[in-house]
């Protein structure tokens, strides 16, 4: 069963880093699932979010925006973009598009892509119900929450690795070393 997810806040990971974490909701539920992308895909995707309440930008300022436009001069509707699973910390998605009776999808799009031209064409964000509660943030405490490991990026896991040997956390440290050893550098994809 799919469910539908709204961008609800965007948030940096590090100083100096360019990862973000778009923060999506769960559009009738509490549940919030953090997507990682590029600090600038973060700030287009949430200008593009609050543009898009009040007008439309009069020129693309993005590929996704050009996609939209081009998709729409070929009668093609943008119906929905779902995130499918998660591989290496990055989340990848299928992107829905219709032509008259016509339904096509491209599969193995990054997150980051997909969620932008969703906002841009004004279509539903969809997750499987199995893949959002593996996912979604855990609260742990009034103003805290837990993140999943796979959903961390190669450098993050090091820093908590890092970490979690300085403060003596073995239990954690097993953890995240495990975690990374599932991982080879070539795996691990770039946001863009």
């Amino acid at each position: 069963m799919l469910k539908e997810l709204i961008i609800h806040a965007a948030a940096g990971t590090s100083a100096g880093d360019d990862q973000s974490m778009v923060l999506l909701k769960e559009k009738d539920g509490d549940r919030i699932l953090p997507v990682l992308i590029s600090a600038q895909a973060a700030s287009i995707m949430l200008m593009r979010a609050h543009v898009n309440t009040i007008m439309s930008l009069p020129l693309p300022v993005s590929p996704a925006d050009i996609s939209v436009i081009l998709m729409k001069k070929f009668g093609i509707k943008l119906t929905h973009v779902e995130l499918t699973h998660l591989k290496d910390g990055v989340f990848f998605c299928r992107v829905v598009g219709q032509r008259e009776d016509d339904v096509q999808s491209v599969d193995l799009c990054q997150a980051p892509d997909g969620l932008l031209m969703a906002v841009v064409a004004k279509c539903p964000i969809m997750i499987d119900e199995e893949l959002l509660e593996a996912q979604y943030m855990h609260p742990t405490g009034e103003h805290s929450f837990a993140l999943n490991i796979n959903t961390l990026s190669r450098k993050m896991l090091e820093d908590a690795l890092q970490y979690a040997v300085d403060t003596e956390n073995y239990e954690t440290a097993s953890r995240l070393r495990d975690e990374l050893a599932k991982r080879s550098p070539q795996t691990e994809t770039p946001e863009e």
